[in-house]
């Protein structure tokens, strides 16, 4: 650590202490009250940009750009056709658990259906909302105002697996192995990217021989994504096939850069298009192993901090998926509040994410190919290069502060 940063961070910790010892009871508990009340309203924001979200998307029938409505219809799910054991369903079981439980009470009704889901996930949101802020403060407004929490958060029902996982790494901070597992692993199953964390936290304690934490965070993940996922598993063992192959033969989609990359200047695949859904699938597999290899390797070694791992394994899944979907940016956004990276990155991201959100939704539909696919290029670009930059500010700015580890 640089000595001028070691300084300030001693200055800073010295003077936290001062105050800590002057402050009476009475000034801890006014300072207490205030912060919990700027919690709350940061809490209510969020609530209110859902109804908000929830507004604008009811009048159309199957509720506009969300797939929380639409496909109960596409896929033919109601109250006597379950996902997985009536009906095939593309998705990790905890989505699909979710997706049933909301459309039982109301079978057939696409905008009931939505309303129901969308309030789970308004208080997931809401739940994250709050446990951020009473571990970093101000700068959870970054998740409050983030196009991807504010916009895209309702397109799918990705806060199932963004709550759990980002409380499960709170709780791995707060020195809870074994419920961070868990809630990691609750995360897995309703979409895959929070399994990614798990080897990452468990080799952060070979540099500590802390085997005790190492065996409680791997069998609390185990234990959660067990629950969710073996039943189902076992009971339709189809549901995985059909998991596996329905994204196996997916084309690389035009908001990420693989699209682009197999494609020549006039925007025509320079490959056989029916070996495309293959080489997607061989590029994001072998990058997100590659990139996972690597930082748990360099995990294990203490040359990186478990949190900063997790997030650049996240930013790794996010640039390596041959597929796009909004709500993926929402993955990162944690990230944003738990790791000090710039702002002006920061906002720089939201930018780029809310650019390439809104031509994939609506400009594609106004401006023809392939000037649209130019113009969503060109965002595409601008969102991969912000996803570097902060993968290199992650990196950069992360101080870890020494590990208490209890055995």
């Amino acid at each position: 650590m640089p000595a001028h940063l070691s300084a300030r961070i001693c200055s800073n910790r010295a003077m936290e202490a001062v105050e800590d010892v002057r402050a009476t009871p009475d000034a801890r508990a006014r300072a207490a009250t205030i912060a919990a009340g700027r919690g709350l309203v940061l809490v209510g924001i969020v609530l209110l940009a859902f109804c908000v979200n929830t507004a604008v998307r009811l009048p159309c029938r199957d509720v506009c750009g969300s797939d929380m409505a639409r496909l109960y219809e596409s896929r033919g799910i109601d109250r006597d056709h379950a996902p997985f054991f009536d009906r095939d369903l593309e998705y990790p079981p905890l989505v699909g658990l979710v997706m049933y439980a909301a459309g039982v009470p109301f079978d057939g009704s696409l905008r009931a259906s939505f309303l129901l889901n969308a309030l789970v996930l308004a208080s997931l949101a809401a739940l994250v909302t709050w446990a951020l802020w009473r571990r970093y403060g101000n700068r959870t407004k970054r998740w409050v105002f983030s196009p991807p929490l504010l916009i895209e958060s309702l397109t799918n029902w990705d806060l199932l697996s963004v709550a759990p996982a980002t409380i499960g790494l709170l709780r791995w901070e707060a020195g809870a192995a074994f419920w961070a597992g868990v809630l990691i692993g609750v995360g897995a199953g309703a979409k895959l990217f929070p399994a990614l964390y798990v080897p990452i936290l468990a080799a952060s304690c070979v540099p500590l021989r802390a085997w005790r934490r190492l065996r409680d965070v791997v069998v609390g993940a185990a234990l959660g994504v067990g629950v969710i996922a073996i039943p189902v598993y076992l009971a339709v063992p189809d549901a995985l096939d059909f998991f596996l192959t329905f994204h196996g033969r997916r084309n690389p989609t035009w908001g990420t850069i693989w699209f682009y990359l197999l494609r020549d200047p006039a925007m025509h695949p320079w490959l056989p298009v029916g070996r495309l859904a293959d080489i997607g699938t061989v590029i994001t597999a072998v990058l997100v192993v590659g990139a996972l290899v690597v930082l748990v390797l360099q995990t294990a070694k203490g040359r990186l901090d478990p949190l900063c791992a997790c997030g650049l394994a996240t930013i790794a899944f996010i640039l390596a998926s041959k597929v796009y979907s909004p709500q993926y940016d929402l993955w990162l956004v944690p990230f944003l509040v738990m790791l000090p990276v710039r702002t002006k990155l920061v906002v720089h991201f939201y930018a780029s994410s809310l650019l390439v959100f809104i031509l994939s939704a609506g400009i594609s539909h106004v401006i023809d190919t392939p000037a649209f696919l130019y113009l969503m290029g060109a965002a595409v670009v601008y969102r991969f290069v912000m996803l570097v930059l902060l993968a290199r500010d992650f990196v950069t700015t992360f101080v870890p502060a020494p590990a208490d580890v209890v055995e």
